[in-house]
């Protein structure tokens, strides 16, 4: 391994302290976003997730989940437009759930209640240590007033008092989350997945009248989604299987049989009186079941494209290709609502929000998409493809931009890169809230795309290779970690310390012969901030231990870039650091740009996801000696309120954008002398606040051949990119 020390020139020492300059100015930038079907500047947002949904006879469509950034659990949509959220279902305790149905006077959601470890008391709330998992019931006229009853707790502080009905108390680690709703005019069927039995209120009183056991296929599986058919019979989702109940507890027969492989997610009956059933297994379709007497029969034409969205072209997004269907519903016209978030219901104790939230409507029996409404984009970041000015990726995602389009319609969604059936070693599917984020796109090995991703707060790195035969699937081809991770996913790393992972055989599967230790693990490694460059070299920005890069040493057969522990370089901490936030290394100019913490503005541990308050430029990096340009004194205020902090770093171009954390701005330098430029904030069409940039690599950016300047900010709060176009 070989050390660089860093050797500042006189004239360099003399820029330590910070430039002085004017107050910068708003400049005029034009607000866009991309990935939600709203901007939030007519005070709406798709919600980013979907678990299950119900569907009214006038084709008002119910959501629910349990979790959404902004308290979007619960809403309702008709028409492609968002008619009404809930309300009092996200914080304080409470959250949303993974079933929802109506009648003609109430809407019923699962939802939960907590007391936040205990710092919530009296009796809205659960004893300490425990969870109430149950139904809310809200007047169908106006979700957002409960409609309360004798017995019902919760919320005495809002307009939901007293509507919520406590199914099951259990330990805070217990997800006893109600599965499956479905109600008439005069009862409502609870599946209560946590004793497997269907429970039966009067839907009016919501008092308990009976309850029943449902047998399931295998041990351990659980009950999950109800239809009620005209008959007043309910068809249960039972494990893998589908099971059939008389209202009052009595199996019955006329089950259909599920073909090999297939997987159900929801079901429902049409008024046709046929069973539908959302597969989420390979085939990825809606099957149809016709009453027969010899029971419930397959009919000829399933709904949607075989293998759903990957269908070749692999990755694809049309109508009709479907991504893991959690909810459908019929209307009594006979159109069919379908409710998708890339992952299908969440599993039991999982506290992932799906890959996006996409609602469709197609017509009667044409299936003509009528609409869609999408809430695509949560802890993620958006780059633009080097190769493909046009082109912009999530770390799940690809979407194309039309220039010529108003601002909140230039995106197209095109592609889904994650292949879940396929790759189910994808560390997306397995790290963190299963939600691959903070893209870096290079263009390497012949000018072929390559992926690379961080999790939120840059604790490994993910590298993900494109080839024709897998159409627009990122391909996991590697993996870097700085240490051991716990929660067993790869249950063959190293015990200990740093390692890599490549695909050499192609699978996509860690393998346990594709695992590299490094024999120096030491001081160096631990917490970095790790940056990728436009050839494919790596950089960790240790917090304390200098920069150390890996440069990209070859190609392997299948086109993964291969890194050798061998090859690292290692640089000292340039002064005047005491501590690296961020790296960003510039390979065309030779340029690194470093933001952290100094003797004059220590490091807070509070802060430990700021940028910090100091950025450095560095010239002649790697090629010679390096020299110190500049270093500017960034915004930074934490006796503010809201505190005032940085927390991300792009560059294109001629120019600098720092993103705040708390204050929604995005700061503009010169890149070539530090001198500020301006700044931008969200404008009236998103309505002028954007979330909290939660993630370390919540930004980037890219000059257009026309010399507009376009950046791209992570938006968690409403499930969209904001992007910001800027002409100097």
């Amino acid at each position: 391994m070989k050390r660089f020390a860093l050797l500042m020139t006189s004239l360099a020492a003399l820029s330590l302290a910070p430039h002085a300059h004017a107050a910068p100015s708003q400049l005029a930038a034009t607000t866009s976003w991309i990935g939600n079907s709203f901007g939030f500047g007519d005070g709406k947002w798709m919600q980013q997730d979907i678990q299950a949904l119900d569907v009214a006879a006038d084709g008002t469509v119910y959501t629910n989940s349990p979790w959404d950034e902004s308290g979007a659990e619960i809403a309702a949509y008709r028409n492609g437009d968002r008619i009404a959220v809930a309300g009092a279902t996200h914080g304080w305790g409470a959250a949303g759930g993974d079933a929802v149905t109506s009648n003609g006077s109430y809407l019923y959601a699962a939802m939960s209640i907590g007391n936040q470890g205990g710092g919530l008391v009296g009796a809205d709330y659960p004893p300490n240590g425990y969870t109430w998992f149950g139904i809310t019931r809200r007047a169908i006229g106006n979700i957002a007033q409960g409609a309360p009853f004798a017995g019902g707790v919760g919320n005495s502080a809002n307009a939901s008092k007293n509507s919520f009905l406590i199914v099951d108390t259990v330990p805070a680690s217990t997800d006893a989350g109600i599965r499956g709703l479905a109600a008439n005019e005069s009862e409502l069927f609870v599946a209560d997945q946590y004793s497997n039995r269907i429970i039966v209120f009067d839907a009016n009183t919501m008092r308990r009248k009976r309850a029943f056991d449902v047998a399931t296929a295998a041990p351990g599986k659980r009950i999950g989604r109800i239809a009620l058919d005209a008959d007043g019979s309910l068809w249960i989702i039972a494990g893998a299987s589908i099971v059939h109940y008389s209202a009052a507890g009595a199996q019955l027969g006329g089950a259909p049989v599920l073909p090999n492989g297939a997987v159900p997610a929801d079901l429902t009956i049409a008024p046709s009186g046929d069973l539908y059933i959302a597969d989420i297994g390979p085939a990825q379709q809606i099957r149809p079941y016709k009453k027969t007497a010899a029971g419930m029969l397959l009919a000829a034409a399933p709904v949607g494209t075989l293998n759903g969205v990957n269908h070749a072209p692999a990755g694809k997004i049309e109508a009709g290709r479907l991504n893991f269907v959690t909810g459908i519903g019929f209307d009594a016209a006979g159109n069919l609502y379908v409710g998708q978030n890339g992952e299908g219901p969440r599993a039991l104790n999982s506290a992932s929000v799906g890959s996006g939230a996409v609602l469709q409507a197609f017509k009667g029996i044409s299936r003509s998409l009528l609409w869609e409404l999408d809430g695509l984009v949560f802890v993620d970041g958006a780059a633009f493809d080097p190769g493909a000015p046009n082109t912009v990726y999530t770390g799940s995602k690809i979407f194309t931009i039309d220039w010529t389009k108003p601002p909140g319609k230039q995106w197209t969604y095109a592609a889904y890169t994650v292949d879940r059936i396929g790759y189910p070693d994808d560390p997306e599917l397995h790290i963190g809230r299963d939600v691959r984020g903070e893209p870096m796109v290079r263009r390497l090995n012949g000018n072929r795309p390559y992926l690379y991703t961080l999790d939120p707060y840059s604790h490994e790195l993910y590298v993900h290779r494109f080839d024709t035969a897998h159409g627009s699937i990122a391909i996991p081809s590697g993996m870097f970690a700085e240490s051991f991770i716990a929660g067993g996913f790869p249950a063959n790393q190293p015990a200990w310390g740093e390692w890599m992972w490549r695909d050499i055989d192609g699978d996509g599967r860690l393998d346990d012969t594709e695992f590299t230790a490094n024999p120096a693990t030491g001081s160096a490694v631990g917490n970095s901030f790790i940056w990728v460059d436009a050839t494919g070299g790596v950089w960790f920005g240790t917090p304390t231990s200098g920069i150390r890069q890996m440069p990209v040493q070859s190609f392997d057969a299948l086109g993964n870039p291969v890194y050798s522990y061998a090859a690292a370089k290692t640089y000292a901490m340039p002064a005047p650091f005491t501590r690296i936030g961020r790296v960003l290394y510039v390979a065309e100019t030779d340029t690194m740009y470093i933001t952290g913490f100094t003797q004059a503005v220590p490091y807070d541990a509070t802060r430990w996801k700021e940028a910090g308050p100091y950025l450095a430029r560095y010239d002649n990096w790697s090629a010679g000696t390096p020299v110190m340009t500049y270093g500017i004194a960034l915004p930074w205020n934490t006796a503010s309120t809201p505190p005032v902090t940085t927390v991300g770093l792009a560059t294109a171009g001629d120019y600098l954008f720092v993103a705040e954390l708390y204050t929604q701005k995005i700061d503009v330098y010169d890149a070539r002398t530090g001198a500020p430029v301006g700044y931008m904030t969200p404008g009236a069409n998103v309505g002028g606040t954007s979330g909290h940039v939660d993630v370390e690599l919540g930004i980037s950016a890219m000059r257009r051949a026309n010399g507009e300047y376009v950046v791209l900010v992570e938006d968690d709060a409403r499930a969209k990119i904001l992007m910001y176009q800027w002409t100097p």
